[in-house]
């Protein structure tokens, strides 16, 4: 695991991407069989709407 500047994941589309599904692969190791189908439809609607709105701030 390499340490990343805070800045370098600002500016990195690429980056922001691996490091939510390095924090997501780490929330789901603690998670059971049964949360883990909601915790995966719940995080991936939120980063979605995560980055669709960091995308629009970004183009103006």
């Amino acid at each position: 695991m390499s340490i990343v500047n805070i800045e370098e994941i600002r500016k990195s589309s690429q980056l922001k991407k691996e490091k939510c599904n390095e924090a997501k692969a780490a929330m789901r190791d603690i998670l059971s069989e049964e949360q883990l189908e909601r915790f995966d439809k719940t995080f991936d609607d939120i980063v979605g709407k995560v980055f669709k709105g960091v995308m629009l701030k970004e183009k103006n």
